[in-house]
């Protein structure tokens, strides 16, 4: 076999040096190299090669937390999921949320990130709609990887979307409500500001709405953006 340019960009061991990544160039690609295994693999001490996917994730809500929040939490969470569910994970799922608010002992539910190894499986998963964890039956979505700067309609925090598990502010006065619900009986107005509205950012505290361009909160957001 002949081939007319270099094959591969560049070689580089992983964090651990457990792996050799190689990486072609754009004339070749991974199935190429493992078709000719035979040409490089003296070349290395391996013990099998694989090519590099990207994984495919999926969100979990209404996960319950109290069995899951000990040492090797996501340990055990991974293997109730794969015992109970048609479902294998490709590493560790992880929480969405803070650590400091699923110890909260008022917190019951929360929602996971997990990764499966293809398009396909992630589909069929989303077809089912529910999978079991912990006797309870769960939501799953697919997982939308979102910007610093998306701001969460439920929380109106920024660099996440928000469920029905989420905090809950006002987009107008920071209140612990949704936005659809600020309301004034006297005006006879409800899910807008009325006249006397005071105008309270729950992210900055400044009096203006959550979604202000001169929200330094929004600012700082924009920066980690660029």
């Amino acid at each position: 076999m002949q081939v007319e340019k270099p094959v591969l960009a560049s070689i580089a061991r992983t964090k651990g040096k457990q792996n050799i990544l190689l990486t072609t160039t754009e004339e070749y690609n991974a199935d190429f190299l493992v078709k000719h295994k035979e040409i490089w693999n003296n070349c290395f001490i391996f013990k099998r090669e694989q090519k590099l996917e990207p994984w495919v994730q999926i969100v979990a809500h209404g996960v319950p937390t109290l069995p899951f929040l000990g040492e090797g939490g996501s340990k055990l969470l991974k293997e109730e999921i794969e015992i109970f569910n048609p479902i294998g994970i490709q590493g560790l799922p992880r929480w969405i949320s803070f650590s400091v608010k699923r110890h909260d002992p008022r917190t019951r539910f929360g929602s996971i990130v997990f990764a499966v190894e293809n398009e396909e499986k992630r589909q069929e998963i989303l077809r089912q709609k529910e999978i079991l964890i912990a006797g309870v039956a769960t939501k799953v979505v697919k997982y939308l990887e979102v910007s610093p700067t998306t701001q969460c309609t439920s929380c109106q925090k920024f660099g996440h979307i928000g469920d029905r598990y989420s905090t809950r502010a006002c987009w107008f006065c920071a209140e612990a409500h949704l936005s659809k619900d600020h309301s004034c009986s006297t005006c006879n107005i409800i899910g807008r500001p009325y006249k006397h509205t005071t105008p309270l950012c729950i992210n900055c505290k400044e009096k203006h709405f959550a979604d202000s361009k001169d929200c330094e909160s929004l600012k700082a957001a924009k920066l980690v953006h660029q």
